[in-house]
């Protein structure tokens, strides 16, 4: 279960918008989306989700279906570079 549903919730599950080369970077993208009141939840990449790597590591950062739009339009404006492949 995801932060963005509950368990009743039919509403589709949180999208990837963007991509960090560690947790800082993440944090700094989610304190863009949060000024702009979207919320977000940073996620490892897999392959790098053991604790032993701290705050290394690449980052998704995901946030809900309904605010997908708003969220790549803000990022894009920002200057971020969009996901991997896309």
């Amino acid at each position: 279960m995801s932060i963005f549903r509950s368990a009743k919730d039919k509403t589709p599950e949180p999208v990837k918008i963007a991509w960090a080369s560690n947790q800082a970077e993440a944090e700094m993208i989610q304190g863009i989306l949060k000024s702009e009141g979207i919320p977000s939840l940073v996620q490892r990449a897999k392959g790098f989700d053991v604790a032993d790597f701290l705050a290394a590591g690449p980052r998704y950062v995901l946030v809900p279906a309904s605010a997908e739009r708003q969220a790549r339009a803000l990022l894009d404006r920002s200057g971020d570079e969009p996901l991997p492949g896309e």
